[in-house]
This record gives C-alpha cells, sequence and structure tokens, in this order.
C-alpha cells in the first residue's frame, strides 16, 4: 500500500511520469520515479550525446552500470499506464495526511514480504514499452533491443532469487549457468549476465579448463563483438593441452 500511495502522489503531479530498477539488488532494490517536460519520452539520441559528454568525480558511469543508452534506458520498468494501474485508488500521500511516513516503520521493520519477493512481486504486476520511454523519431532496432533488454533484466533478477552466494567458482557456475545464459540468448547486450558469467569463467579455469572452456566459447559466440572472452579462451591456450 505504501508504493502504491507513493506512486499515486507522484502520478498526480506527473501523470506522464515513468519508474526505472536504480538498483538490481534483490535484497536493497532501488525504485526511481522520473518525470520529463512535455510527455516525458526520452530521445535516444540525446542519451547518447549526454553519456558521451558527462562528467563525474573520480567515477566512471561504467561504475554505476551505465554502459551505453541501451543499459540506462534498460533499467525503466514501467510506463505510464501501468503505475496508473499500480497505484489505483491508494490513498494519497499529502502534508496534512502523511500516510506514508507513518507506515513507514512498519513496512521497514514488520515488512509483510521480503525485499526480493516484493520486488519480483512488482516486476510481474507491471510492464512497459519502449514507445511509452523513447521519442520518435527512432531506430527500430533499437527499439527491439530495448524491449529484448527488459526481458532479459527480468529473467536476470528472478533467476537469482533462489541463488546461495559462495566463493566456490565451481558452485557458483553450477547455479548460474543456465538462468544467465538463457537471458543472454535473449539480449546478448545484457551485461548484468555476461560479466560475472565471465568473471565465474575465469575463476573455474584455475580447477577445470574444460568447463571453462565451454562457458566461454558460449559467451563469445553469444557476443563476439566484446573481445574479453576471446582473451580469456587464448590466455587457456589450445584444448586438451
Amino acid at each position: 500500500m505504501t508504493l502504491r500511495s507513493i506512486v499515486r502522489s507522484f502520478l498526480a503531479a506527473f501523470p506522464q511520469g515513468t519508474a526505472l530498477l536504480a538498483s538490481y539488488s534483490l535484497d536493497t532494490p532501488v525504485i526511481g520515479l522520473v518525470a520529463a517536460a512535455g510527455d516525458g519520452r526520452i530521445r535516444v539520441d540525446d542519451v547518447r550525446t549526454r553519456l558521451a559528454t558527462v562528467q563525474l568525480r573520480g567515477r566512471r558511469l561504467e561504475d554505476y552500470g551505465i554502459h551505453d543508452e541501451l543499459a540506462l534506458l534498460g533499467s525503466f520498468v514501467a510506463g505510464p499506464r501501468a503505475l496508473a494501474e499500480l497505484a489505483g485508488d491508494a490513498p494519497l500521500n499529502t502534508d496534512d495526511r502523511p500516510i506514508v511516513a507513518y507506515r513507514a516503520p512498519r513496512a521497514a521493520y514488520a515488512p509483510e514480504a521480503s525485499s526480493r519477493d516484493r520486488l519480483l512481486d512488482f516486476l510481474r504486476t507491471i510492464a512497459v514499452t519502449p514507445g511509452e520511454i523513447i521519442a520518435e523519431p527512432y531506430d527500430k532496432a533499437f527499439e527491439h533491443r530495448l524491449a529484448a533488454y527488459w526481458i532479459a533484466r527480468n529473467r536476470f533478477i528472478a533467476a537469482g532469487r533462489d541463488v546461495a552466494p559462495t566463493s566456490d567458482a565451481t558452485s557458483m557456475l553450477e547455479q548460474v549457468r543456465t538462468p544467465l545464459l538463457a537471458a543472454l540468448r535473449i539480449s546478448p547486450e545484457f551485461r548484468p549476465a555476461y560479466d560475472p558469467l565471465l568473471a565465474i569463467g575465469r575463476e573455474v579455469a584455475r580447477s577445470d579448463p574444460a568447463a571453462a572452456r565451454a562457458l566461454l566459447e558460449e559467451l563469445h559466440d553469444l557476443q563476439p563483438a566484446r573481445p574479453e572472452a576471446a582473451d580469456a579462451l587464448r590466455a587457456l591456450g589450445p584444448a586438451g593441452r
């Protein structure tokens, strides 16, 4: 109910508002509500230009998982219609009726479900289409890439629900290999699935070169434009060595 009240209050001021997922963390998910002038849609070329020129003190955009315009726009999870449906008839949060502040302690200290379950339920409830986020004119190919990225992202997050973190790379590979490769087959550009598999492959190479080779070859086949998997394969040396 708290989230629904926040969303309805936001839409009361910004009817064309959208939502993005600022973190893929299952335990500390962060949802951002975004509004802009006009109909709120974003020009892809403007995003690309801005990313090429923005400067951060002592950090890089890549440190925040923003490698390109696809990664940034790929964080959006809901358009205006889905947010309106989510908000429904929830009570507005106002100065004279600050219900969010009243409910915050219970939401924080006695939640009805875990953070990861609430996030997955939220992602199942809402929806987004490229036309709600990006403004025309835009490349139709980019539209398809963005839609695929969103599907891969949701699959990736759902797959993480039951993963048990471990420092044993072989055990971790057994847990995540199938779901993360499945996400990459939907969107080979989805780095949050590619990068951890690459790191695991490099680590597994120390104890099981054959398993590492099979994984790295699949990564290379899925995303041949990236050099990291090919470099790791060369480091392994010839097969059967």
